[in-house]
């Protein structure tokens, strides 16, 4: 597979799988080789992936002779309850079309210095030093939520800042009812610091395309762990 949001893929296409039962709790998954090519991926990052949803709670990987990556529970079996779907959907396709246009728009501007700096030092920031407590997943969600607002407020529409903090809340409301994964904030942080990147070399045609990338990764991950038999459909 190609594109920027490899990892975060192969995490939705496993649990799609479990989810839809191609995969039962207790049953053992395919061979690394042949669950890789299934989904079109290396082994280095099937094995990243699986690695984080052991951590999760929804497979084991156990090493040795009868070792491989055994199904424990279901995604959706506690974080997808009670979410409704239209929200989800209506959430992170307003956040595309949003931070999207956001980031054509700075980018399209010439920025004072301090603007500029303010723009770095918003990214930089996210780059801090990450545990698995709570405050320190907390500090990360403000800080992210800092680098995009920072973003919105860039272009000098005062009604799409207000727009982009509302769409974070929403945002922010939904990555809390799915397990922390480290290995997509490190993937996160470098698409930011290529975002700035683009924004700086006035490409609006690259930040827009990176903008997107990076939404949408966050919403395979949301699909992967919340659309699921415990959710809700809008009525």
């Amino acid at each position: 597979m190609r594109g920027g949001n490899v990892f975060e893929h192969t995490i939705a296409e496993l649990l799609r799988a479990i989810r839809l039962g191609q995969y039962l709790v207790g049953d053992k998954l395919p061979p690394e080789r042949e669950l890789a090519a299934r989904i079109d991926v290396s082994r280095a990052t099937l094995r990243q992936a699986l690695s984080e949803l052991q951590t999760a709670g929804v497979v084991d990987v156990r090493r040795g002779r009868y070792g491989g990556a055994f199904v424990t529970r279901l995604p959706s079996a506690d974080t997808g309850a009670g979410v409704d779907l239209g929200e989800l959907d209506d959430a992170v396709r307003f956040r595309h079309i949003l931070e999207t246009s956001a980031a054509r728009i700075v980018a399209e501007r010439e920025l004072g210095a301090e603007e500029r700096e303010r723009l770095i030092s918003a990214e930089r920031s996210c780059w801090m030093p990450l545990g698995s407590s709570a405050e320190d997943i907390e500090q990360f969600r403000a800080l992210d939520a800092r680098f995009h607002l920072t973003i919105a407020e860039l272009t000098g529409i005062p009604s799409l800042a207000h727009a982009a903090a509302t769409t974070r809340d929403r945002i922010n409301a939904l990555l809390d009812r799915i397990p922390f994964i480290h290995t997509n904030v490190e993937h996160s942080c470098t698409q930011h610091q290529q975002l700035v990147a683009a924004i700086l070399d006035h490409d609006a045609e690259a930040a827009a395309t990176l903008a997107a990338q990076h939404a949408e990764g966050t919403e395979q991950l949301l699909r992967g762990f919340l659309e699921g038999d415990g959710s809700t459909k809008e009525r």
